[in-house]
């Protein structure tokens, strides 16, 4: 019921009104992406005693977006739905609000938008939409933007939440958020070079009960990242450093870093290979017992994208992370391209039961294929060549578990339906 009362009255908003809005700018578009996934190992080591699963799940959202001289808005219905998870004569709606945000323009340098935004700043590290997750990332905020156009950005973000519509402060303890967010991004070119900066401050309550929201720990994270890109030069390189300090949010105290570097060489316009490290500082078990955390966290970023696809390592090993990759890319047109990446994965503190660092490798293949300008297909399989501290770190000790493998179909299909411009 609420799902046909939400589409109703976006429908007779843009068609009952049309005349009235078509001389502005209004898109009206969608997405119905289809993914069909064989798990067999994914993110997880399984048992032999068990198999694998096949698992199809479909995410639909429809986009209305406007915007004027002063004024831009949007607003993002959204539904992921497991295939089978309802029978087929009723239905499990998560119909919701993915994105729902306005923007005012001071000037053509200055705006603010206020409402549920997704972020996506530099390579996605730290903050991302997420797109490859059937829900996606998007924070309720503040966001003023100062731009000058082949010059420098700056934009500064900030939020207070709460879980619920309430009377007195109460504990935050929603899963995946902060209490309160504060966040300045600088980005400038430099000749060839593009560099940029972060300050990210976000808050946690660790106290227990709601007669204890003055316990806040305050985590801060600082630093940037360099990177060389151009058409006319064959080698490009994206090199990153972020430091964390503060508190964490059990208010150990917190002393994490990653450095990362990504290298990318163009042989042609259909080969290329890429090479990079990332790596992620841990915590000692002297450190841990001695109530400090130095485990680099992700904070609101990809888990996808970075250190390998069958998503082992998407929450840190407490002892950190090495992730040595190279990889290899075929693109002979500008519709399909296919490349494979090899990972070798390290802990860079000892585990507390050996003295081995390496946790294994593991293999992605990836391929693209766009069909036309609103439809897309995407493929690709994995698999992790695990090791005696793979079984430590999952919990499989002393457990037969099947070869770990993962893959995936997915059809993206992005109609437009309206656009007046």
């Amino acid at each position: 019921m609420k799902k046909k009362i939400v589409f109703s009255i976006m429908f007779l908003f843009l068609f009952s009104f049309g005349t009235l809005i078509w001389g502005q700018n209004v898109k009206f578009d969608g997405e119905i992406r289809s993914r069909i996934e064989y798990r067999d190992g994914f993110k997880n080591l399984v048992a032999d005693t068990l198999t694998g699963a096949t698992v199809g799940g479909l995410r639909s959202r429809i986009n209305l977006d406007y915007a004027d001289e002063k004024i831009k808005a949007k607003v993002t219905l959204q539904d992921f739905r497991v295939y089978g998870e309802t029978g087929t004569n009723n239905t499990k709606s998560s119909l919701g609000i993915y994105e729902a945000w306005g923007t005012y323009l001071f000037s053509s340098q200055f705006s603010a938008t206020l409402g549920r935004q997704a972020l996506e700043y530099d390579d996605k590290r730290l903050l991302s939409a997420s797109n490859w997750s059937n829900t996606g990332n998007a924070h309720d905020l503040l966001l003023l933007k100062y731009e000058l156009v082949d010059a420098f950005k700056l934009h500064f973000g900030t939020a207070w939440n709460n879980g619920a519509d309430n009377d007195y402060e109460k504990i935050y303890n929603v899963t995946r958020s902060y209490k309160s967010l504060a966040f300045l991004w600088f980005s400038k070119p430099f000749g060839k070079l593009d560099f940029s900066a972060i300050w990210f401050n976000d808050t946690f309550h660790y106290g227990k009960t709601d007669t204890e929201t003055d316990k806040k720990s305050f985590r801060n994270t600082i630093g940037g990242n360099l990177g060389l890109k151009k058409k006319e030069i064959p080698l490009s390189f994206y090199a990153t450093g972020y430091y964390q300090f503060g508190h964490d949010m059990e208010n150990k105290s917190l002393n994490a870093y990653l450095l990362a570097l990504n290298a990318q060489y163009k042989f042609t316009d259909v080969w290329s290979i890429a090479v990079g490290a990332d790596y992620y500082s841990g915590t000692s078990t002297k450190d841990s017992e001695n109530g400090k955390n130095r485990t680099f966290n992700k904070l609101y970023g990809t888990n996808h994208s970075f250190n390998g696809s069958i998503e082992y390592w998407t929450t840190l090993p407490t002892q950190g992370l090495r992730d040595l990759y190279g990889g290899i890319t075929f693109k002979p047109n500008a519709k399909f391209n296919i490349d494979a990446t090899f990972h070798i994965f390290s802990v860079t503190k000892e585990l507390p039961s050996t003295d081995k660092k390496a946790l294994g490798s593991e293999i992605d293949i990836t391929a693209n294929y766009i069909i036309s300008p609103q439809l897309s297909l995407q493929g690709g399989w994995s698999s992790y060549f695990k090791n005696e501290q793979t079984d430590i770190l999952k919990k499989q000790t002393g457990i037969d578990t099947r070869f770990p493998q993962w893959a995936y179909v997915m059809l993206s299909f992005k109609p437009k339906f309206l656009n007046s411009k």
